[in-house]
C-alpha cells in the first residue's frame, strides 16, 4: 500500500490515515462571499476597521486558495470523494440562533464597518463563490458558529454518508477551519489540513494553527497534488519519520 508522508512539523500524537475515497469528503469551509470575496463583506469591515489589514488575506485567497479548492474539487469529485460545503449565517436578521458572544462581536464588526447583514443567511453575502459553486449532488451544511461540528448536523450528515476521512479546505485557518478540523479529529474521523487550499490573516497564525493542528490531531498535506495521489492512490498518510 503506497505511503505519503506529511509535512513535517515534528512528532505527532495521531495515527496514520488511510484514504478510501468512497468514505472521504472535502470539507470547504466558508469559501462565501461574506468572508471570501476582495471588496465584500468582512473584507470591507476589516479594511475600514484597520485599512490594510486584510490585503495578504484576499490577495492568498485569490490567487491561492479559490484554484487550488477548485482544482481538487475537479480531480477528487470523479474519484467518488463527497463536496461538502459548511456555510456559517445567522436564519434571523438579528443573528439570535448564533452563541451570544459571537452575536455582540459581530454586530459591533458591522457597526464599525457600516455594514449590514454581513452574516444573515437570508442576504446576498452568504451564498457561495461562483468560481467554488457546490453542484447538485454537493452537501451544504449551515453552521450558527465558528465550529461546524458546535453549531450545525455536520456530524450527522457526515456518518449518514459513510464518511470516515476528511479533507479540510477552506477560511480562516485559525479560526473556523481549525476548530471544527480539530472537532473532526476528537469525533474519530481521519482529519487531514490541506495548506493550500487554506488562509489567515497573518501567515504566522496560519502556521501556527498548522503546527499546533499537527502535533494533536492529524497530518498536513502541502499540496493539491498531495491530496490526489494520497486520493487516486488509497494511500495511508504517515508521519516523516515512518515514511
Amino acid at each position: 500500500m503506497p505511503v505519503l508522508p506529511s509535512v513535517d512539523y515534528g512528532m505527532p500524537l495521531w495515527e496514520p490515515i488511510t484514504i478510501a475515497p468512497e468514505r472521504t469528503a472535502l470539507l470547504i469551509i466558508d469559501m462565501q462571499y461574506y468572508n471570501a470575496a476582495r471588496g465584500q463583506g468582512f473584507s470591507v469591515v476589516m479594511d475600514r476597521v484597520e485599512p490594510g489589514s486584510s490585503e495578504y488575506f484576499d490577495t492568498r485567497v485569490e490567487r491561492q486558495t479559490v484554484p487550488a479548492i477548485r482544482s481538487l474539487i475537479d480531480q477528487l469529485r470523479p474519484l467518488g470523494v463527497r463536496m461538502v460545503y459548511l456555510c456559517m449565517g445567522s436564519q434571523h436578521r438579528d443573528l439570535r440562533d448564533m452563541p451570544p458572544r459571537l452575536r455582540a462581536a459581530f454586530r459591533r464588526l458591522e457597526a464599525k464597518g457600516g455594514v449590514k447583514d454581513l452574516f444573515w443567511a437570508q442576504g446576498p453575502l452568504f451564498r457561495v463563490l461562483d468560481d467554488l459553486e457546490p453542484a447538485p449532488a454537493d452537501l451544504v451544511v449551515e453552521k450558527r458558529s465558528l465550529g461546524g461540528f458546535n453549531g450545525s448536523d455536520l456530524d450527522d450528515v457526515l456518518r449518514r454518508h459513510g464518511i470516515e476521512s476528511i479533507f479540510v479546505t477552506g477560511v480562516s485557518t485559525n479560526s473556523c477551519v481549525e476548530t471544527t478540523a480539530r472537532d473532526a479529529a476528537d469525533r474519530g474521523y481521519g482529519t487531514v489540513l490541506v495548506d493550500d487550499c487554506l488562509a489567515d490573516y497573518d501567515p504566522a497564525w496560519h502556521q501556527a494553527s498548522l503546527k499546533a493542528f499537527h502535533f494533536n490531531f492529524g497530518p498536513v498535506l502541502r499540496t493539491v497534488e498531495d491530496v490526489v495521489f494520497a486520493t487516486q492512490q488509497r494511500a495511508t498518510i504517515v508521519a516523516p519519520s515512518e515514511a
